[in-house]
């Protein structure tokens, strides 16, 4: 209870201060790859190799079954549009993300050939601090985006997919819980909760539950931007629901997979999912300590 309590208020403070410190780019991306590396690096060290198959295929499946719900029940407020064109994945993006995940794990694996074994104690220490410094920074980059402009512009059209996202994550959840073995249900409803925002589901996750659902908790989140991408424009073809697409966004509508939204379902729309995103990033650091420590 202390860190989640410790971490909220870091958390708030950081969105007061955000509208007047601004933090470079290179410093947020480095937080965000150190903790990336730490919770891969921690999994290599302490996961047997034979699981790596099982954790990758309750990854993806559980990624598959949260996109689909979330999509899907959008479809029960009837709001069609016209596809457009479909903007591919930015590879370098991806792979940013995607290479200390991989390089941590294989580092860990190593190091545990080796019998360098790392105690989960050493691991949870660096982890506390190292989301401490996440909050911070999180914290004052989205603080500098709040502004009152963007807040008027919030539509019923952006309430109603952040309402879609977090129903979706709820009712998906209780299926990862049923079906998948994620346990217990406040481990399955935090994930599906991620929003798509896997650099901080997977560390915050590895702090409470530890690497195997880190690792898990990441993938799930990181699938989640993928399928965005590779499963909307079929399920766009299927029934046309902007509502369902912008929610399966999540966190990511704000930035990696805006233009793909811009580009799909027009700029009035875009701007919805804008929206949809900066209100998901401003509540899931909220909600998933809290979620987590009960």
């Amino acid at each position: 209870m202390f860190f989640t309590l410790t971490f909220i208020s870091l958390y708030v403070v950081s969105l007061i201060l955000g509208r007047k410190i601004n933090i470079p780019q290179i410093f947020s991306d480095g937080i965000v790859l150190i903790l990336i590396f730490t919770i891969s690096f921690w999994g290599g060290n302490q996961i047997s190799a034979e699981y790596v198959g099982s954790i990758i295929l309750v990854s993806f499946i559980s990624s598959l079954v949260i996109v689909t719900i979330t999509y899907f029940l959008g479809s029960f407020i009837n709001e069609r549009t016209e596809e457009g064109k479909i903007k591919g994945v930015d590879i370098k993006t991806q792979l940013k993300y995607l290479l200390p995940l991989i390089i941590g794990f294989l580092v860990g694996l190593i190091t545990r050939f080796y019998s360098i074994i790392i105690s989960d104690s050493v691991f949870d220490e660096i982890i506390d601090w190292e989301l401490y410094v996440l909050a911070v920074v999180i914290g004052i980059s989205i603080g500098k985006e709040l502004k009152k402009e963007l807040m008027k512009r919030i539509s019923r059209f952006a309430i109603f997919s952040v309402i879609i996202a977090i129903i979706g994550g709820i009712i998906s959840s209780v299926i990862l819980f049923l079906f998948l073995s994620i346990r217990p249900f406040n481990l399955a409803l935090a994930i599906s909760l991620g929003s798509g925002w896997y650099s901080y589901t997977g560390p915050i996750v590895a702090k409470y539950y530890g690497p195997i659902y880190g690792v898990i908790a990441f993938l799930v989140n990181f699938l989640r931007e993928q399928f965005t991408f590779s499963l909307l424009p079929i399920f766009l073809r299927i029934r046309s629901t902007p509502l369902g697409a912008v929610a399966v966004g999540g966190a990511t509508s704000m930035d990696t997979t805006l233009g793909f939204y811009v580009d799909v379902l027009g700029y009035e729309y875009g701007v919805g999912a804008m929206i949809n995103g900066v209100v998901l990033t401003l509540i899931v650091p909220l909600i998933l300590p809290i979620i987590l420590s009960f």
